[in-house]
């Protein structure tokens, strides 16, 4: 009883600073967009008339301090405030919640199918034939490198331009999702899942972590143990794999947060990446406060959860916490 009790505080404890990282963000991020130049107003038309009535509407007047602090007591009691010039007058939480469903869409399968392409690739090369696959994946490991905007582009221009060669040789009828990025489609959503997985070094980087992460369960002992008793091997990789993997999604979460920016915006996507963009572009500091807190959130959260699911699935990290 006394174990779970100390695993139980113990869980507390990293939630707890789970919630103080989350409200440091925030500050940050308050802050951040209170020291940036310019302000809603001035995208305005008629900014210069209105300025004096609108600062103190929006409250974009006062020194530094005080709007982080302002900003920071409504976002404590969950006032994340209205949109100023992206979408007048709707509330920040409902344009944050309709952006983060929409973009988890694509998020959740990229990072599934990053984790899926770099565990094959990692297998697939400790195997026969290593040199051969070895290459490939060198040069998959170079394509991935490509950065994520250029890679966006010469996906949409080759997909257009082979779909427009086939239709002048009427081999095809006009696909329904014809041109990219204008018409949505599986094709448009597909691909923008598989750069948002694979480009931007994405790749390469989970490969050589699963690497590593297999290359230790092979050298395990109980792997040895089960390997010469002939049992499957798949269950217990899976089984052992879960904790890391998690812990490798949370690592390279930010850099997809980043990547979905660009993604949104090249394949003409809704969501909270479109949406971070455009309140950046229309200085709608509130807009942009809640979607960054809200990409913070989901960073530390997918930590806390891979460290819970450690303590379920794994009992040395029951034993350290006891």
């Amino acid at each position: 009883m006394a174990r779970f009790a100390a695993i139980g505080w113990a869980l507390a404890g990293r939630t707890l600073t789970s919630i103080l990282s989350v409200l440091v963000a925030g500050t940050l991020i308050v802050g951040l967009f209170a020291r940036a130049p310019g302000d809603a107003i001035d995208t305005l038309e008629n900014g210069d008339s209105v300025r004096a009535t609108l600062e103190s509407e929006w409250g974009l007047g006062g020194s530094f301090l005080a709007r982080v602090g302002t900003g920071m007591a409504r976002l404590s009691t969950g006032d994340f405030g209205e949109s100023l010039t992206y979408k007048p007058g709707v509330p920040v939480l409902d344009l944050v919640r309709t952006g983060v469903v929409t973009s988890a869409q694509l998020l959740l399968p990229a990072t599934l199918l990053g984790l899926v392409l770099a565990f094959g690739a990692a297998a697939l090369a400790g195997g026969a034939g290593g040199s051969a696959l070895a290459r490939i994946m060198r040069l998959l490991s170079g394509i991935s490198a490509l950065p994520l905007v250029l890679g966006a582009l010469a996906a949409v221009n080759g997909v257009n331009a082979a779909t427009w060669a086939l239709l002048e040789r009427g081999l095809i009828d006009r696909p329904s999702w014809f041109a990219l990025p204008e018409e949505p489609g599986l094709v448009r959503t597909g691909l923008a899942i598989a750069l948002l997985g694979f480009g931007s070094a994405r790749f390469a980087q989970l490969t050589r972590r699963a690497r590593s992460m297999l290359a230790v369960l092979d050298s395990a002992p109980f792997v040895a143990a089960e390997r010469a008793r002939g049992g499957p091997l798949v269950p217990l990789y899976a089984r052992h794999l879960l904790v890391p993997t998690l812990r490798l999604a949370a690592d390279t979460l930010p850099a997809l947060f980043a990547g979905l920016i660009v993604v949104e915006r090249a394949f003409h996507l809704p969501g909270a990446g479109t949406s971070f963009w455009e309140s950046c572009a229309h200085r709608d500091w509130p807009l942009a406060a809640g979607l960054a807190l809200a990409f913070a959130a989901g960073v530390v959260g997918l930590r806390l959860l891979s460290e819970a699911v450690a303590v379920v699935v794994d009992p040395r990290e029951r034993e350290a916490l006891a």
